[in-house]
């Protein structure tokens, strides 16, 4: 599957319309010259009514994973929102505190808000654990707690330096759950109801306008099909999570801060 990932947005929409559209032919074929000879008028209104009947519920059974899917990819989207919400706040904090230590945490944040935008998630992917990113929260983690308390102040900030950094690395373990590759159970329950579709569809007369209407209907469902398969991927595809947040943290310039 990492090479269907890896494909462009059209291709791999063209992909899954030739997976979904030339066997759906081929089984309506096959299963209409196996019956076509037993077939009555009785068969062929019980037939339409279940073809009918599973085609809807095929619909429906890829719409409520499509919105699931949408909720969990989100969930990523957000929080890369809150992590580049508490990076900001640390910024700030780590400013007023007036430390050396303080200088080089914030240093670090940079660094992790550098190399995250670089790294668009490819080593995310292919060892989470093992990134400059982790190795950077790591060392900040670190530093946070070695600052100094010299004032009422300071110790109160760095109270709350922790508290944002602790927040960060949190929210940063979001991404590391999302890497592996995950096809919805509804896939499998899919293919299985297209399948028993395409049979109750044979009950038709395979002429150019039904079968033309029948792949028509393949087509809609192979395209919200690709939806659900890289919305559940939010790492990886041409529909990755992008670091928009981390972006804007670094034109804004947290570096240069007046005061």
């Amino acid at each position: 599957m990492d090479a269907f990932l890896g494909l462009s947005l059209w291709n791999g929409i063209f992909v899954l319309i030739l997976i979904s559209a030339l066997p759906g032919l081929v089984v309506v074929l096959v299963a209409r010259k196996i019956i076509v000879n037993n077939l009555t008028k009785q068969h062929e209104r019980v037939g339409r009514l279940l073809f009918r009947v599973s085609a809807s519920l095929l619909a429906l059974l890829i719409s409520l994973s499509y919105a699931n899917e949408q909720i969990n990819y989100n969930k990523v989207v957000n929080s890369l929102e809150v992590e580049a919400s508490f990076i900001a706040s640390a910024m700030l904090k780590l400013k007023m505190h007036r430390s050396e230590t303080a200088e080089e945490i914030r240093e670090a944040l940079l660094d992790y808000v550098n190399y995250t935008i670089e790294d668009r998630w490819e080593n995310v992917v292919n060892n989470p654990y093992l990134t400059k990113m982790m190795g950077t929260i790591v060392r900040i983690n670190i530093f946070a707690r070695a600052l100094p308390t010299d004032t009422e102040t300071q110790a109160q900030l760095k109270f709350e330096i922790v508290s944002d950094i602790d927040q960060i690395t949190k929210t940063m373990q979001i991404r590391f759950y999302s890497v592996n590759f995950h096809l919805p159970l509804l896939t499998y329950i899919l293919g299985f109801g297209l399948i028993i579709s395409w049979c109750f569809f044979a009950v038709y007369r395979p002429d150019v306008i039904s079968l033309s209407f029948l792949t028509f209907y393949n087509i809609f469902i192979a395209v919200l099909l690709y939806f659900v398969i890289m919305l559940g991927n939010p790492m990886v595809g041409p529909l990755k999570v992008a670091p928009k947040p981390f972006i804007i943290l670094q034109e804004m310039g947290l570096q240069k801060l007046p005061f």
